[in-house]
């Protein structure tokens, strides 16, 4: 029997917003962001079991012990090299298929985790992402091996410090997308800034009481009756993992062009021939 689990890595780290994990969700009074996070996994009927990921800090002891609160499992390792924890992880709980989440997306949906898994156990593959989701909704699905092979090939340290990268870029490696089209696509529904946990405070506030566990549609339905809250944190940028240097420049050219800086993308790519 294939045994599917989640791993959600949560740190208190965070130098942009400290603590983040482990905030209020809505600032009113409500669960933890990783509380959030655990219960919407929770939902999703493909899961297993569901582990917290976390370092060996002292700063994260807060992690380890809200974990033991909340009956969570919790798995402490290396702080930089987070893949290593991934696998270690994934062999200690005896997993043959890993969905990868993090601790500040407090807006994953359970049937994106169900429909990402029965598509990646189907198609046999090694790894799976969904795509066209707002920024911190999408999903990825690996499998146990895909994931010992990069903890034991890969030697680049940025491919150490994240989880995924080996696995998207090398050869070898069975890959699916599973492209959705949304209306939010453009909506960040992660938090890493000071500015994200505001809009998911507002979100939160609206829409939590009403269903702990809202949907897509809610929030699409909110928005179009308070248009103003998509530009409460539209002026953040996301930090990413990039697989290969075409795939970074390719973001940044992009963002140079809708940026307006068309003559300055044409300089680099002349300096780059």
């Amino acid at each position: 029997m294939v045994k599917v689990g989640a791993i959600i890595q949560a740190r208190l780290g965070s130098e942009r917003l400290p603590n983040k994990a482990l905030l209020p969700l809505p600032f009113s009074g409500g669960p933890t962001l990783l509380q959030h996070v655990i219960s919407r996994a929770k939902a999703a009927q493909s899961l297993a079991t569901i582990i917290i990921a976390t370092t060996e800090k002292t700063a994260d002891d807060a992690i380890h012990t809200f974990c033991q609160d909340n009956q969570t499992d919790c798995f402490r390792g290396s702080e930089n090299d987070v893949l290593e924890r991934f696998y270690t992880t994934a062999q200690k709980y005896k997993l043959n298929v890993v969905v990868r989440l993090t601790g500040d997306n407090p807006f994953i949906m359970p049937a994106t985790i169900d429909e990402a898994v029965a598509k990646h156990l189907a198609a046999g593959v090694d790894y799976t992402i969904t795509e066209g989701l707002p920024l911190g909704t999408n999903i990825e699905v690996l499998s146990f091996s895909a994931l010992e092979r990069a903890a034991r090939e890969a030697t680049a340290e940025a491919d150490h410090e994240h989880v995924t990268p080996y696995i998207r870029r090398e050869q070898g490696f069975k890959r699916q997308s599973i492209n959705y089209t949304s209306a939010l696509s453009s909506l960040r529904l992660t938090v890493d800034y000071p500015s994200d946990y505001a809009l998911a405070n507002l979100l939160y506030d609206r829409l939590y009481h009403q269903n702990k566990l809202f949907s897509f549609a809610d929030i699409e339905k909110l928005l179009q009756e308070h248009g103003w809250l998509v530009s409460v944190n539209t002026q953040n940028q996301q930090r990413q993992a990039f697989a290969t240097e075409e795939e970074e420049f390719a973001v940044a050219a992009k963002a140079l062009q809708e940026g307006g800086y068309a003559r300055v993308l044409q300089k680099l790519q002349e300096v780059l021939k």
